[in-house]
């Protein structure tokens, strides 16, 4: 056995962080049925108060933000709070990129127009899983399709010239579609990047399950060891990769928009660095959740109450968080999963993947599994940029 070790990167004091805002807690006007906000232990619905987010950027102190408005739905947090949040943000002293990630329902030509105003250079992610058979797991609260609402903000931001982000998470659904998926996203012009986000829950659970969506849902809740009804396997994301890379790369739609997680594997196979966490070094150390009660937490994938690290008024600095010195269980377990990394020959191109969904896969049949996963597209890829490379020489 070896004794190198892999320890979590700590940022130094200067470095860029990432702070997940949640404006909102796990409040949102849709209720998608993988939801892994719902699930986590809310004191209720509450509003992020301005004093908490400027007990942050002061301790922050300059240093360069990445900052994500977040929730459940970051709208229903309204267009005056939202507008003051902005003029707050405006007077940090650092350099400061926003983004805001939205299931784009609520989006209206005024919610176009404010961030046009506060702050026109933000990001504007959306939440669409595919067309509407893809999409069927993003419903509101009596099981309606969200779907057409979501199309309608995409066609005003390209009328308005926006480039948006679009999230896909890959439910059962999606997964057996990849090339229908792709077709689809490529007829919103607004769209320039797409994300594939795997939906690998685990015999979770709601928290509540509203009587609108009860007779949907329950046949698909997970018994035993099963996963839920929208949930996929490592293995069937891989396969349904592969899919979606040879379709991407074969229709020219790689001309069309970036998509994750090839662009970052084919920047890691290139000797680049990517700023996706599940490919880099800077993984949850980099990363903040601001809770609306002022609790501070590590990446929010962790959850709480295990990625907890303290409240936004009594850690003495961002460097406290950070370090994890006040969360020592979830900083020896993140150690423990890059420990596993030691010896990988895929170490420097796998990046050691997402440590949250690793810890939870811990002692479960997937947890080898999720290795393999990410072995088999980096594999697929790497194959495919040997041949064109072989082909140009030729």
């Amino acid at each position: 056995m070896t004794t190198e070790q892999a320890n979590l990167r700590i940022p130094g004091p200067a470095e860029p962080l990432s702070v997940i805002l949640k404006l909102v807690g796990d409040a949102c006007n849709i209720n998608c049925y993988y939801c892994y906000e719902k699930r986590k232990p809310y004191a209720g619905y509450d509003k992020l108060p301005l004093d908490a987010l400027a007990r942050l950027l002061d301790m922050a102190g300059g240093r360069p933000l990445s900052l994500e408005l977040h929730g459940g739905e970051p709208l229903l947090y309204g267009m005056e709070a939202t507008s003051d949040l902005l003029r707050l943000l405006r007077g940090y002293p650092g350099n400061i990129s926003l983004s805001v990630q939205t299931n784009a329902t609520m989006l209206t030509p005024e919610w176009f127009d404010l961030f046009a105003e506060e702050w026109p250079e933000i990001d504007i992610g959306v939440s669409l899983d595919g067309d509407p058979e893809a999409n069927r797991n993003r419903v509101d609260y009596r099981d309606r399709s969200t779907s057409e609402r979501v199309h309608v903000a995409l066609e005003m931001a390209a009328a308005r010239g926006l480039a948006v982000g679009l999230i896909s998470t890959v439910t059962k659904d999606v997964s057996r579609r990849p090339e229908e998926t792709l077709d689809f996203v490529a007829g919103f012009d607004a769209v320039k990047a797409l994300k594939f986000s795997p939906c690998f829950d685990f015999n979770v659970m709601p928290k509540r399950i509203p009587v609108g969506n009860r007779e949907t849902m329950l046949p698909l809740l997970p018994k035993g060891e099963e996963h839920a009804g929208w949930a996929i396997t490592p293995l069937e994301f891989s396969a349904f990769l592969v899919r979606a890379y040879d379709h991407w790369r074969g229709s020219g739609l790689f001309r069309r928009f970036l998509l994750e997680p090839f662009t970052s594997v084919i920047r890691v196979l290139a000797g680049r660095d990517t700023r996706f966490c599940h490919f880099a070094e800077q993984k949850c150390a980099f990363v903040l959740t601001l809770y609306p009660d002022g609790r501070l937490g590590s990446c929010d994938e962790l959850g709480v109450p295990d990625g907890l690290l303290g409240t936004i008024h009594d850690l003495p600095s961002l460097d406290v968080a950070t370090s994890l010195v006040t969360n020592p269980t979830l900083r020896d377990g993140l150690d423990e999963l890059l420990d596993k990394c030691v010896g990988c020959g895929y170490r420097s191109t796998c990046g050691g993947g997402c440590l949250a969904t690793r810890m939870r896969y811990r002692n479960s049949a997937f947890y080898e599994d999720y290795c393999t996963h990410r072995i088999e597209i980096i594999d697929h890829i790497a194959a495919d940029i040997a041949r064109e490379r072989v082909a140009s020489e030729h």
